[in-house]
């Protein structure tokens, strides 16, 4: 019987387009890809696990744990089939068993496949441009909850993708801005509107260190819920627990890339009116994953119901960040509180009269020196050695906070321990279950 390759998609051409524009095939490998490729053999228990992007007439493999080559021909290839449907994990328990694979010869030959099971990679259009995949040389089954983190995975690597080429954008608008420079150093008129685009293009960078600042603290939260369902996988209880948890941090890395996005095409954020306190309440899962085992993590959720004018991805952003900041202060080991309560403002420097969403972190660390205190929220400022902090968490907090209508603070002394504060302007009333309450 003689083989036979999969049909192209419908929308092939575009697929190709969305998959070229993105300009990452044949690039060097990076530490983020071969990551995912690791979390995927060690959830799955398999030998081969794939990043696998279907181009033209090839399957090349951004990264790779198990094979010895780089790529295949794209009619060899299980992913041209898994492609085909975007929305499901294509598993294959028996390729000798399959008359779509029975006869290829990477089942006949080398690395004599029986099990594949992979999961696209979906752009925010719906093209499917790859899959995270696994393989083994034994029949086996896939079971649900290791279908869900694959395309968890998937997820992820789709949003790795998007983040790549915004960095390459930004990385071309600044060289062209430097050609531009050193082509008008002698005519001032010249000069004076590539100095408000520079200007624009610094605002980019910021906002972009920002989003990597947030999307680091979401991606150890994936690798800390990951790590413990291979620890409990025996459990199939706290299995499906820390599954949750690691897909609320994909979810919200994939905001915070829409986020990012939409800034730089110029159309803003989207802003909604939330309940702050209903949202943290359902994020309290990823929010102790974030702290380590030696640090006690208390919550008091005390006011329901008022709605704040934000985006919720930056909310839950800000929120990790103070939490990270938290923890790093306690250095393994105390105590950190999150509260929300509301307060009515009168006679304030910052903050207009009214009344306000205060959403409390607090622990009971070193603490701050005043001098300190006074500059945490600068941008760039940080008293963590080079390469451990970006300066950028705070501000980024104070930012939010002004931007939902309010302010942020910080009460902190040397040896009392430090409570950052976000202040949310509360628009009014918005309808809550009594149900999510009695949670």
């Amino acid at each position: 019987m003689a083989h036979h390759p999969a049909p192209f998609p419908f929308n092939e051409e575009e697929r190709v387009l969305s998959l070229e524009h993105l300009d990452v095939l044949d690039s060097a490998d990076e530490q983020a890809f071969d990551d995912i490729v690791l979390l995927a053999t060690t959830l799955c228990d398999a030998p081969i696990a794939l990043v696998s992007l279907v181009d033209r007439e090839r399957q090349w493999f951004k990264a790779c744990i198990g094979l010895g080559v780089q790529e295949t021909h794209r009619d060899l290839a299980f992913c041209g089939h898994a492609i085909l449907d975007p929305a499901e994990v294509l598993v294959v328990e028996d390729a000798t068993l399959d008359p779509r694979f029975a006869s290829s010869p990477l089942v006949l030959g080398p690395p004599f496949i029986r099990f594949y099971a992979g999961a696209p990679i979906v752009t925010d259009s719906g093209v499917a441009l790859g899959t995270v995949c696994v393989i083994d040389t034994q029949s086996r089954q896939l079971s649900e909850r290791h279908a869900l983190a694959l395309q968890a995975l998937a997820r992820q690597a789709a949003a790795l993708l998007e983040a790549r080429w915004l960095g390459t954008q930004r990385a071309k608008q600044l060289t062209q801005l430097q050609d531009q420079f050193r082509q008008a150093e002698q005519s001032q008129n010249e000069v004076t509107p590539l100095l408000d685009n520079s200007r624009g293009i610094s605002s980019l960078g910021m906002l972009t260190a920002s989003i990597a600042h947030d999307f680091n603290n979401l991606l150890q939260s994936v690798s800390a819920a990951f790590q413990l369902i291979r620890l409990r996988s025996r459990r199939p209880v706290d299995v499906e627990r820390f599954t949750e948890t690691g897909l609320q941090a994909v979810e919200q890395g994939r905001q915070l890339i829409g986020y990012l996005m939409s800034s730089v095409r110029g159309d803003g954020p989207e802003l909604i009116c939330i309940d702050v306190t209903a949202r943290l309440h359902g994020a309290q899962s990823l929010m102790r994953h974030s702290m380590s085992e030696t640090i006690d993590l208390t919550f008091d959720f005390a006011e329901w119901g008022w709605g704040v004018l934000c985006m919720e991805a930056q909310l839950h952003a800000v929120v990790m960040n103070l939490l990270a900041n938290a923890r790093d202060a306690l250095n393994g080991t105390g105590q950190v509180h999150v509260s929300t309560r509301w307060v009515h403002v009168e006679d304030d420097l910052s903050l207009h009269q009214g009344d306000y969403l205060v959403v409390s972190v607090r622990d009971n660390g070193p603490g701050m020196a005043p001098e300190i205190a006074g500059r945490v929220f600068e941008p760039l400022f940080t008293t963590k050695a080079t390469g451990q902090g970006t300066g950028l968490g705070l501000a980024q907090a104070k930012d939010f906070a002004v931007k939902s209508g309010g302010d942020a603070r910080i009460d902190t002394a040397p040896g009392a321990g430090t409570t950052v504060s976000l202040y949310l302007r509360i628009l009014g009333c918005i309808a809550t279950s009594d149900a999510v309450q009695a949670v």
